[in-house]
């Protein structure tokens, strides 16, 4: 079973463990899994809810390690930005299916 810790570990392999990326920097570092399903970076909730239900596909941060997106009216690009290589398929599905899974710790 997938795990919040994974979920970094996927994150942070992303970035290749940069110490600082971009403007909301690396958020997922020190907060705890509640934080996490609760985060908003520049105003955007990253884990849907539907109820009390996460849901994976729709959430902005799949969506936004897929391709650009819009939200709050703001258009962004694709993560990882600066210079990284795009998440593989294989690990943006890992993320969606851990959040599907009502993220568990």
């Amino acid at each position: 079973m997938t795990k919040y810790s994974d979920i970094q570990n996927i994150l942070e392999e992303a970035i290749h463990n940069s110490p600082a990326i971009g403007a909301h920097g690396t958020f997922w570092r020190d907060i705890s899994r509640d934080e996490f399903v609760s985060k908003k970076v520049f105003g955007c909730q990253i884990i849907v809810r539907h109820g009390e239900t996460f849901v994976g596909p729709e959430s902005p941060l799949v969506k936004i390690l897929r391709a650009p997106i819009v939200c709050e009216e703001n258009d962004f690009a694709q993560m990882p930005a600066g210079g990284f290589d795009p998440l593989p398929e294989v690990k943006i599905q890992t993320i969606s299916d851990w959040i599907d899974a009502q993220c568990p710790e």
